[in-house]
């Protein structure tokens, strides 16, 4: 009798349909976010990098090519120690077109779709975010990029529809990256590029965001997206080229840029530089963030640094400490999650040495017993994250209504010390140095403020301008004033001649603490609206009446980078910037 009510209950169950194993709890289902929210919850990431992305490796067995570049096969076990790291997110890099069917309808195979699906689930059991992206796509990278931007799509669309398809049950833990650094590979302008260039990459993230959202199954409708620039650049040209998407229309929700940086490059990329300055370097790190606040932050548009790192030069851990707890502390000030490259490289010379996490553990040797390569060098980046208030550096946000503010903070932002370069840091204007322009600096403290310019064109990285008066104000606070002529004469003391070769601007105390309001300017001679053109910036003598693109739809001029409604151009808006919102055609989306 007990064998019958076992064979019946086989009997049962194999009556019962075969469903796929749920990829998230419904009582934990991560939904509704948008991207802002979901870039606040991932914190610091990792790379799992030259592994599913390597490029070698038997295609028969599915875990060849993780293993091609010497790093280990991927296991459960590495994810936990990632997470026990302390990291929040993993981005999972993957190379698929070895898998992928050349026929023309691009199919990728299915054995490999679900060894990778193992991975992220992997990943999502030890409460990892996850994002999952096309690298080292030689299809894409391509030194015709720009002329074959269309066929690219077609690949490009065909790929990430089964991609998308097969994770659409992850919930808003799992990030889709459409490319990795996209460029005209083995070009003389392969990392800068060019007009074309810009279009193009704006052109393949419209496909890709269209590829998701169109006919959306599972969680894909909601799904964060991760767009990059030519490259993947920080640099202020390639990120102001940047173009957001479209669905119908409308600005595409839940659209995240992703930037990467590794600076200065002589340190963090060569083995050239083995010292960091955090004085120095210092100051170009927080240029980036600076920039991508200014470009994105500022007007509600997250970024994510999807790849950061410093080789490891002849074991210099002090001076990579240094360097981490700089980029760390930039990213928490500025709100911007960042991501470690971690390439599997414990070598010491020769550049790109980016091992973070040991990819498998041996406790019965010293040297691999830990999961954790430089302890020393991940402690400084907890420091750094640890030591500021995630997004402190978004209260200092401009008016918009009065181009005359160069920056506001209601409550006051006070200076961590003297000298400080990391501070307040403006984008050098050419405009303050019209006759009559002046700078105001309103504030409080025993301090007085001082600005500091510096030229990169020039290679001059310190001017210091005292105030040329400060007056009293009735609230108690007072305002420190800096006429464009000593901020001409202290700039060509210092060997820059033209206003136009610099960059920055920094506000610093000197003589103790300041807590700064507002920086104004007065004088200032009325800039020319720049038109922001599917990645190229122009004037309006030189403003075609309706760009077009191949498949794209010209859809109106705003003032705000994601059209906000309200923002419409109508007439002679007055605004320093303009941007143009294009439509993709949804039947190139197959």
């Amino acid at each position: 009798m007990q064998n019958m009510r076992k064979w019946f209950a086989l009997f049962l169950t194999m009556l019962l349909p075969v469903l796929p194993a749920a990829a998230e709890e419904e009582s934990t289902m991560l939904t509704g976010k948008t991207a802002t929210e979901i870039v606040e919850m991932m914190g610091f990431g990792w790379n799992l990098g030259n592994t599913l992305d390597a490029t070698g490796g038997n295609t028969a067995d599915v875990t060849a090519q993780e293993q091609s570049w010497g790093n280990a096969k991927i296991t459960p076990e590495l994810m936990v120690r990632v997470k026990e790291a302390g990291f929040d997110t993993i981005r999972i890099p993957v190379t698929w077109y070895r898998y992928t069917s050349d026929d023309g309808t691009y199919t990728i195979r299915e054995d490999f779709l679900q060894h990778v699906r193992e991975v992220v689930e992997w990943a999502r059991e030890a409460d990892l975010f996850v994002i999952l992206n096309m690298h080292h796509e030689a299809w894409i990278n391509e030194p015709n990029f720009a002329a074959d931007a269309e066929k690219i799509g077609e690949q490009l669309t065909a790929m990430w529809r089964q991609i998308a398809d097969t994770f659409a049950d992850f919930d808003q833990h799992v990030i889709f990256e459409g490319m990795n650094e996209p460029r005209a590979q083995g070009t003389n302008y392969e990392w800068g590029g060019n007009a074309a260039c810009y279009a193009a990459v704006n052109y393949l993230n419209q496909v890709f965001v269209n590829t998701i959202r169109k006919d959306a199954k599972g969680c894909n409708a909601e799904r964060c997206l991760m767009i990059p620039g030519y490259a993947a650049t920080s640099s202020p040209a390639g990120t102001a080229a940047i173009a957001l998407p479209t669905v119908d229309g409308e600005a595409a929700a839940n659209i995240i840029v992703s930037v990467h940086s590794y600076d200065p490059q002589t340190f963090c990329l060569q083995d050239t530089q083995t010292t960091f300055d955090p004085e120095k370097d210092g100051a170009k790190i927080n240029r980036v963030f600076e920039n991508i606040k200014e470009t994105f932050l500022d007007r509600g548009i997250p970024v994510v640094m999807g790849e950061t790192g410093a080789t490891n030069t002849n074991g210099n851990h002090d001076e990579r400490a240094k360097w981490a707890y700089c980029v760390a502390q930039n990213a928490q000030r500025y709100g911007v999650p960042i991501v470690i490259w971690d390439n599997g490289n414990n070598q010491t010379s020769g550049g790109e040495c980016h091992a973070w996490i040991r990819r498998a553990v041996n406790p019965k040797l010293r040297s691999q017993a830990t999961s954790v390569v430089y302890p020393q060098v991940l402690d400084a980046l907890w420091e750094g994250k640890n030591s500021t208030a995630w997004g402190s550096a978004l209260t200092e946000v401009r008016a918009e209504a009065d181009e005359s503010i160069l920056w506001a903070n209601a409550d006051g932002l006070t200076s961590q010390k003297e000298w400080d370069s990391s501070y307040i840091q403006l984008e050098a204007k050419i405009e303050w140095f019209a006759d009559g322009a002046r700078i105001g600096i309103r504030y409080s403290g025993a301090g007085t403020p001082k600005i500091v310019l510096d030229s990169a064109e020039k290679s001059v990285w310190w001017i210091p301008v005292d105030a040329a008066s400060v007056e009293q104000n009735a609230d108690g606070t007072k305002t420190a004033w800096f006429t464009s002529e000593i901020l001409l004469a202290e700039m060509r003391k210092n060997g820059v001649d033209n206003p136009a070769q610099l960059q920055n601007c920094y506000v610093i105390a000197t003589n103790g603490k300041i807590t700064a309001y507002r920086i104004k300017v007065e004088g200032m001679a009325a800039a020319q609206t720049t038109y922001h053109v599917n990645g190229s910036a122009i004037h309006q003598a030189d403003l075609p009446d309706a760009p077009t693109y191949p498949h794209m739809t010209f859809c109106g001029w705003y003032t705000t980078p994601d059209y906000q409604p309200g923002t419409e151009v109508t007439g002679a808006s007055g605004a320093s910037d303009a941007w143009a919102k294009m439509a993709l055609d949804m039947s190139v989306i197959k």
